[in-house]
């Protein structure tokens, strides 16, 4: 009976290991923004969407390893799934050595919609369409085909990256004012 109960501890081990690789609890806005403090020692201020969730949080290092950038992606519809390809624990380490970076949260399942970059250095835009001055700040526009991003220099940078099937543009100007309101 010994050896039976042993090995049901140890195949519910495995069960558990092989899901927990799979699957990640979802965090509060408040949790992902704690997480990114313990690790950079940054405080981040992290809009709220109502569709929206964080589904990704990893940040990038310099050559000196201190900290150049802090990424964080919203997904609509995301699910507690981690993609495929971050599953396997050699992949996440080839990522973080290829990107010098660390994996922090995610990325899970789901549409990008929106993303911000904090940049410890400033940001850089070279490809800047339009300049427009929100709250006081000068924020530089890019647009693709995907994504219209607003760059802005203040305490660093920010990019803010609107996924253009979700957002207007007016949308996203007005995304961007209540972001400065709340980052000043």
């Amino acid at each position: 009976m010994k050896g039976v109960w042993i090995a049901f501890r140890v195949m519910l081990f495995l069960v558990v290991a092989g899901c927990s690789s799979a699957t990640q609890s979802t965090m509060t806005q408040k949790d992902v923004v704690d997480m990114i403090y313990e690790e950079t020692g940054e405080v981040l201020y992290l809009p709220e969407f109502e569709q929206l969730d964080v589904s990704y949080v990893y940040v990038q290092y310099g050559d000196d390893g201190s900290v150049r950038s802090i990424d964080v992606q919203y997904a609509d519809g995301r699910t507690s799934e981690v993609i495929d390809y971050f599953q396997k624990p050699s992949n996440v380490a080839e990522w973080e050595e290829q990107h010098h970076a660390k994996k922090v949260y995610g990325p899970f399942e789901g549409d990008v919609a929106f993303m911000i970059t904090y940049g410890m250095n400033g940001m850089t835009t070279t490809t800047a369409q339009q300049v427009t001055e929100l709250e006081g700040v000068e924020v530089a526009i890019q647009e693709d085909t995907t994504f219209t991003i607003h760059s802005i220099s203040l305490n660093g940078g920010y990019s803010l990256a609107y996924n253009n099937e979700y957002v207007t543009e007016e949308e996203a100007l007005e995304q961007t004012r209540s972001f400065l309101m709340n980052v000043k």
